[in-house]
């Protein structure tokens, strides 16, 4: 405030009205300050003396000397340091019937708002044949006049109940700390158990939870460590968001006027030019692009989009399960890519998965017979492995142990997929 060489509209004002400009932040030390606009950011301190007042901050980094400015304040009793925060109330009321109900009266006489005893907990919901809202602004809670009406158990003075409702953030910010203790019905959480089980190893979730549950999460969670029931100042220790999987690839061309197809590579997108989506078994790949089979000169665009039934390229769980089985599906959706990245559909891939497992099958297993046995396994019975044996089953051990810990999932499975492929050759 007031200071017009370091802030913008103060500039403004003083050059209008003819009023002398103090610098007392340089960008450096060789900075000689002949400019026609402010300067608002951090920079040498200059022009800063007052030696009445004991205070010299002339040459010190400006964040610097703002920390000597307040020490200065404090030791002599002109100001003391504050932390503003830019806090506001948490809207947490909700006027619907479904929700934890809010454990405070408001007394008749006065309109005084009490919270519960902790004696009075837990305060449950009453049994509402009709929760409808109520049309005159009230919560449907208010429909239950005999539990609205209460009296305070400290003074016995008639109240009424809150009628508004938690939002969903008040049972869904705290459940990993019931995991650790669902049964207990005397606390939240057992203290030796949460500090055996906390705090949270990995968190996963889509990259929408940053700004949504885990930005509530960790505000639940250092009220409950303010006020000493959990023990670790954070929830979590690590977060990882998984990507999200497209739909197949699509692959388009562009056709002028004529129907002929243009090359994507020098096509010029226009409404003269129409696209058509060209069916897998039509397209081959050149290089790095992916081009017509029947004339390599017409290059196409791949694109693959998020899943959506506007687009109609949703892929059906319950179809690829009857089909490739429920091991395949899960086993694919690891193998598709890093966890972290957005995958690509393909059902080529999940056919590449379901024979994998039918190899390993047949390895250990062996071929369903007709008397619901097996015969014909690979694997010798059991006996003293050889070198070779052991070598390639713990080079696979080591490395799907490691990738899982990195939640590489898709390379632990190709490790898995490599000592298949090595035990049909070592493995008489």
């Amino acid at each position: 405030m007031a200071v017009p060489a370091h802030d913008t509209r103060d500039y403004e004002f003083a050059t209008k009205y003819d009023i002398p400009i103090c610098w007392v932040v340089k960008q450096d030390a060789e900075d000689c300050h002949v400019s026609t606009k402010a300067y608002a950011g951090e920079g040498i301190m200059q022009n800063s003396s007052n030696m009445k007042l004991g205070l010299d901050i002339n040459g010190l980094p400006s964040k610097v000397a703002a920390s000597k400015i307040i020490e200065w304040a404090e030791k002599t009793g002109n100001g003391k340091k504050k932390v503003n925060y830019k806090l506001r109330d948490w809207l947490f009321a909700r006027q619907r019937y479904w929700g934890e109900p809010i454990p405070v009266i408001f007394l008749e006489e006065t309109g005084e708002s009490i919270p519960l005893l902790e004696s009075d907990l837990p305060l449950m919901l009453p049994e509402l044949d009709d929760f409808t809202p109520t049309g005159t602004g009230e919560p449907p809670l208010s429909k239950a006049d005999s539990w609205v009406k209460t009296t305070d158990s400290s003074s016995g003075k008639p109240a009424r109940r809150e009628t508004s409702t938690m939002p969903q953030w008040a049972g869904s910010c705290w459940y990993y700390l019931r995991f650790m203790d669902p049964k207990n019905t005397r606390e939240l959480v057992d203290k030796a158990k949460e500090i055996y089980w906390s705090p949270v190893d990995v968190y996963i979730g889509g990259a929408e939870h940053a700004v949504l549950h885990l930005l509530y999460a960790r505000f639940w969670h250092k009220f409950l460590y303010d006020i000493g029931i959990v023990s670790t100042k954070e929830p979590f220790k690590c977060v990882i968001n998984q990507g999200i999987i497209l739909g197949e690839v699509q692959y388009i061309a562009y056709k002028d006027l004529d129907g002929n197809h243009v090359s994507a590579d020098s096509a010029v997108t226009s409404g003269e030019l129409q696209q058509e989506i060209i069916p897998r078994e039509q397209v081959t790949k050149s290089g790095d692009a992916f081009v017509l089979k029947h004339d390599p000169n017409i290059h196409l665009i791949a694109r693959a989009h998020k899943m959506s039934k506007s687009r109609g390229n949703v892929i059906n769980p319950d179809d690829v399960i009857s089909e490739y089985g429920a091991d395949s599906l899960r086993l694919y959706e690891m193998f598709m890519g890093p966890f972290r990245d957005s995958k690509t559909w393909s059902t080529s891939g999940i056919e590449g998965v379901y024979r994998f497992l039918g190899r390993t099958w047949r390895l250990i297993i062996g071929l369903p017979s007709s008397n619901d046995t097996f015969q014909g396994r690979t694997v010798t019975e059991d006996g003293e492995p050889t070198f070779e044996q052991l070598q390639s089953l713990h080079r696979c051990i080591a490395k799907v142990t490691e990738e899982i810990e990195g939640t590489r999932f898709n390379t632990g499975i190709s490790a898995m997929m490599e000592f298949i492929n090595s035990a049909y050759k070592v493995f008489p």
